[in-house]
């Protein structure tokens, strides 16, 4: 009888054990999944914990070219959706297939843009204090903002942008995009494309949906921000990168802004003298953004689907 091909999770996956082992049975059978996240958590060597496995299962732990060249690893499944803190040079150089597992949050993402901006346009956690108090002052809080009618600048129509935008433009909003490739889905639901300057000066809301490289990072600067309606709201659940907050949270506490919606940071968690931690005007939630049951469900299968399909030579979610 030969021997279960063994696969090394390092890191969790956010469900429950029992539903891992068994989505795992159903997906590799003839396989053997090995717990290592204790072994991790007390510091032993990486390379010690895959010893001769051929098939690693980790998260956003980094993994640095020397632990590369020192394991007898064939493959990678990386269950998130950036790959770039597993060293993918050092990989290609050993021959280590890499697989990530892309768009499994993508509607839980979408649907926290549309909560935050409906958390800031009718104050709902100020509201949900505010309630907590007796007396005769339980009405007196601020008028809100409806959501219909107003322009939504969508800046990054990939997969999360459109699902953002579609649900925008359900609740009767007008819908702008900047994008560096025209999409015509996103034509098809009533968007309009347009300059990143015009989605600025134009939008109530902006919503951020790019990913994070050199030409991204702080691509919300002072100098754009500036551009804003002093009546509008940001929101960013992508990557804390794309914004300046030091020029953000000066922005809101000077009143040029009305309020930011910001579900991700610079660095996380992010340090106490952020200064968005205590800007004005601000809703916060801790990186929740791909964080439903449901997405977890689907990161759960991805990342094993992505095992079996390396045995078959299927290369779809393959970024090495």
């Amino acid at each position: 009888m030969n021997k279960p091909s063994e696969v090394i999770l390092i890191q969790t996956l956010g469900v429950p054990r029992e539903l891992v082992q068994q989505r795992f049975a159903e997906i590799l059978p003839g396989h053997a999944l090995v717990w290592k996240g204790s072994e991790l958590a007390g510091g032993k060597p990486l390379t010690e914990m895959m010893g001769s496995a051929k098939y690693l299962i980790t998260g956003s732990l980094p993994i640095d070219g020397q632990t590369i060249r020192n394991c007898a690893l064939s493959m990678i499944s990386i269950s998130f959706t950036g790959y770039d803190h597993v060293n993918l040079a050092a990989c290609r150089e050993k021959g280590i297939a890499v697989y990530n597992t892309p768009g499994y949050s993508t509607d839980s993402v979408a649907e926290l843009a549309l909560g935050l901006a409906l958390s800031l346009l009718r104050s709902i956690p100020r509201g949900d204090a505010h309630a907590r108090q007796t007396g005769e002052k339980f009405y007196a809080f601020p008028d809100g903002v409806e959501l219909k009618g107003k322009t939504v600048g969508i800046v990054g129509t990939g997969a999360t942008g459109l699902a953002a935008a579609k649900l925008f433009a359900a609740f009767g909003c007008k819908v702008l995009g900047y994008n560096r490739v025209k999409k015509e889905e996103f034509e098809k639901l009533g968007g309009t494309y347009c300059s990143m300057d015009d989605l600025l000066k134009n939008a109530d809301i902006v919503s951020l949906h790019l990913a994070l490289n050199a030409e991204t990072k702080h691509i919300m600067n002072a100098e754009r921000i500036a551009k804003m309606k002093p009546s509008a709201y940001l929101i960013n659940t992508a990557r804390g990168g794309l914004i300046d907050e030091a020029a953000l949270a000066q922005a809101l506490n000077d009143g040029k802004l009305a309020g930011a919606g910001l579900d991700v940071f610079g660095s996380e968690p992010p340090a106490q003298d952020n200064p968005l931690l205590t800007a004005k005007n601000t809703v916060l939630t801790p990186h929740l953004g791909y964080k439903t049951q449901e997405a977890l469900l689907r990161k759960l299968e991805v990342t094993f689907r992505n095992i079996a399909d390396f045995e078959k030579g299927i290369e779809t979610n393959r970024v090495a």
